[in-house]
């Protein structure tokens, strides 16, 4: 690990302390997420959570019907097995694409909420 990450992983922890330490009263306040972003932005890293969980959700599917389809000795069970991973596959190129433009769209939003609040 970097230096530079490990300052940044550090100054992360830092501000959780610090934001528990103002929940006893002992602190300033810090910004939530819900403070900053607008709903549309809540709702988009809502949506692009969403996405990726499926994926992940998917990509597991995927690797647990590989692995019944090699160790299959039915021939008739291999077939069902492969037609499963071409509809994984579909599935997966689909949200893959979509989640690449909810991630683009996310972003933008975000930037345009940094920039609104960086002028404050």
């Amino acid at each position: 690990m970097s230096q530079s990450t490990r300052g940044a992983l550090g100054s992360t922890f830092n501000m959780k302390r610090q934001a528990e330490s103002d929940e006893d009263g002992e602190g300033g306040e810090i910004p939530t997420v819900s403070g900053i972003a607008s709903p549309e932005l809540r709702s988009a890293l809502s949506e692009v959570k969403g996405q990726a969980q499926f994926l992940l959700y998917l990509a597991d599917q995927i690797e647990e019907s590989l692995e019944q389809l090699s160790g299959e000795a039915d021939s008739c069970q291999g077939t069902f097995l492969c037609k499963v991973l071409g509809m994984y596959s579909a599935q997966l190129e689909s949200k893959h694409q979509g989640l690449g433009d909810k991630i683009a769209e996310t972003c933008q939003e975000l930037y345009v909420t940094v920039r609104e609040f960086d002028h404050v």
